[in-house]
């Protein structure tokens, strides 16, 4: 795949860039609809004349309706997404990136999505449908998943969708509750996707930053004690990598903790622990 888009680019690079522009095009349309051509233009930096036209041909090829409320996908175009986005590491070289970090670090499987997620919230969304459409080749009978809490494992969750059907499955939150919207919570996340998958869900109604002492004292109730076992022993952990002083202060460490991270230069978080810019745990 990547010779043939080095082949492409060398040949016909209007090609690639006709695909891109399109891409883009159903991509802001899948996230925004109903979304109209001024907004289209907005959004994606380009003439009138040019989303005009592309609009044109997608509508000719049955890709997308127009409505006087604005512009959807239809079905073969929400199909065909879907399929393009399995070219998208190629079209945008993102798959080089991933195979450095695969050998790297060792890793079986890595996926780049291309754009900024800290500033472009469809790019957060398109993480989110990767991390989806990841999570469901993973899936499989009789298995316990555990998700952490977050913005991308939100959008992971509103991107699950049907299509599966596994009622053995258990999904369980993988912390209790941080203070965030309801929408973020571990637990709203293990609910909704075990919706989508027509899977069972159990929620650990906890906060997450308990005291130790606290959280020994929960864990004689049976039905939490049950929660933590599956959370231990789950065969699947989803959990995004936080920004480390963010989620200290959404911990409510206290100032002393936090300039201690400060100083030690942590950057990141993921299950309780903080990491510096080279991975190592500080």
């Amino acid at each position: 795949m990547d010779r043939l888009f080095s082949l492409l680019e060398r040949f016909a690079p209007e090609t690639l860039e006709t695909i891109q522009s399109r891409y883009q095009v159903l991509r802001q349309v899948m996230h925004r609809q109903p979304v109209g051509r001024r907004q289209l233009v907005k959004d994606l930096g380009l003439s009138e004349r040019a989303v005009r036209s592309e609009v044109d041909i997608l509508k000719e090829r049955g890709i997308i309706h127009i409505t006087p409320a604005g512009l959807y996908l239809t079905p073969t175009g929400e199909t065909m997404l879907h399929e393009i986005d399995e070219i998208i590491p190629f079209l945008y070289q993102t798959q080089t990136l991933a195979e450095k970090i695969k050998h790297l670090f060792n890793i079986p499987e890595v996926i780049v999505v291309p754009g900024d997620s800290y500033t472009d919230e469809l790019t957060r969304k398109d993480l989110g449908r990767a991390a989806a459409r990841y999570l469901k080749k993973l899936l499989y009978p009789s298995c316990t998943l555990a998700v952490t809490g977050g913005t991308t494992l939100a959008e992971m969750a509103d991107a699950i969708g049907p299509g599966i059907q596994l009622p053995d499955v258990v999904v369980v939150p993988a912390r209790g509750g941080l203070g965030e919207e309801m929408e973020q919570q571990a637990g709203t996340i293990a609910a909704k996707i075990a919706t989508a998958i027509g899977a069972q869900y159990r929620l650990l109604h906890i906060p997450d930053n308990l005291e130790e002492s606290t959280v020994e004292i929960l864990k004689k109730d049976f039905h939490i004690a049950r929660v933590i076992e599956s959370i231990k022993s789950c065969d699947i952990l989803v959990h995004g990598i936080g920004s480390a002083i963010e989620m200290a202060n959404r911990r409510q460490l206290t100032a002393d903790e936090i300039d201690f991270l400060k100083r030690r230069n942590a950057v990141g978080e993921a299950l309780r622990y903080y990491f510096d810019e080279k991975g190592k745990i500080v």
